[in-house]
């Protein structure tokens, strides 16, 4: 069996429905284990229900609908629209599950390379569309959480001293994290960017370098094959126009921003918000600590880091809310996180049935070839 014939398949196990037992005990376990400690049954009461808490908790299921849109959008140009609409929302829907059932350092890629290609993609225009999402989120990031410091100062980070007291030693921790994540999300993204844009040929040149020692000189396979795949790529992107780079851009920003509104709107359903913009900043910082985790879609960890992260948006007379605050991330996990994965498994058997239903008979015929 080749190594991509190999690869395939370990992706097609990602697909089985046994691998969201892993991601939801484990967010269900943490939320749990909050609600546990934390809840009081008063909270309930607490909350103004009226008609508004409904409509914003429809926000949140509507701007999950927008991203999807966005993210369909941007794979149907960055594919040149060989793909169809239904096509293309399969194929996010299936890379969204994906994505939350696995570590997203470990297999985001291999995933959109596997949906692609079965959607009879050529490998190396599959190659430059998923460098380039991986490029233009990197983008999105690089750019964006510098702008958000401006504008907030480093109550982006750091919140005021009262609040600083609430929230606790492991404050710092996380603020330490994160640096080392936009460090490593940036110097990933330069890479890429210069690889795709600038000079693939040294970029892949530098990876030889790099795996000439005795002790790296087992992934020069990989860097040889990861290099060709950049000027692949990089020839592909340089012939295209700026309307490719804006369309791309332009989705990828919708995307983010809805995912990040996700919980402004969760919180006003429950609780009056203020400073929205500070809202919307934590969450590129709670991403930014989920990239680098290694459970799968970063579930835990997520809900661990909003503990801490969102206290200040839950100070009253008596300290931190940690009641309404579990209630909230409990919530908000369930509609931004849990939704990927029941659109996954619902999307999946019609997917898995189209793309490959001609895998069996091929397995067939090859087991009544007479063997030579």
């Amino acid at each position: 069996m080749s190594s991509t014939t190999q690869s395939s398949d370990d992706v097609l196990k990602t697909f089985n429905p046994n691998k969201i037992i892993l991601p939801i005990m484990i967010t269900l376990g943490v939320v749990i284990f909050m609600l546990l400690k934390d809840f009081q049954v008063d909270t309930l009461w607490n909350i103004d229900w009226a008609w508004t808490t409904g409509v914003f908790l429809l926000m949140g299921f509507v701007l999950i609908a927008i991203r999807h849109l966005a993210l369909m959008f941007r794979i149907k140009v960055l594919t040149e629209h060989k793909l169809t609409w239904r096509q293309s929302f399969q194929i996010i829907s299936l890379w969204e599950f994906g994505s939350a059932v696995t570590p997203t350092t470990v297999g985001g890629t291999a995933i959109a390379y596997f949906l692609l290609t079965r959607e009879k993609i050529n490998a190396g225009e599959t190659i430059s569309v998923v460098l380039f999402t991986i490029l233009l989120d990197g983008i999105y990031f690089l750019v964006g959480i510098p702008i958000i410091w401006l504008l907030l100062g480093n109550a982006l980070i750091f919140p005021a001293s009262e609040i600083g007291e609430a929230m606790g030693g492991a404050s710092a921790t996380i603020i330490t994290a994160f640096v080392m994540s936009y460090i490593f999300m940036a110097l990933y993204t330069l890479a890429i960017a210069y690889g795709l844009v600038i000079n693939p040929r040294s970029f892949k040149w530098f990876l030889i370098r790099l795996t000439s020692f005795k002790w790296t000189a087992r992934w020069r396979p990989n860097a040889i094959e990861t290099g060709n795949d950049m000027i692949t790529a990089s020839e592909r992107l340089k012939k295209k126009g700026w309307n490719y780079w804006l369309a791309g851009l332009g989705a990828t920003g919708i995307q983010w921003i809805s995912r990040f509104l996700i919980l402004n709107f969760v919180m006003l359903a429950v609780i009056a918000v203020s400073g929205h913009l500070l809202l919307f900043g934590r969450q590129m910082i709670i991403y930014l600590l989920m990239v680098v985790a290694i459970t799968p879609g970063g579930s835990g960890i997520a809900e661990l880091v909003s503990d801490n992260l969102l206290n200040d948006f839950f100070i009253g007379a008596n300290g931190v809310d940690n009641s309404m605050k579990a209630v909230v991330i409990a919530v908000w996990r369930v509609v931004s996180y849990m939704t990927y994965l029941v659109i996954g498994m619902v999307v999946m058997p019609t997917w898995l049935k189209r793309v490959l239903k001609d895998r069996p008979s091929r397995r067939k015929k090859s087991q009544l070839e007479p063997q030579v």
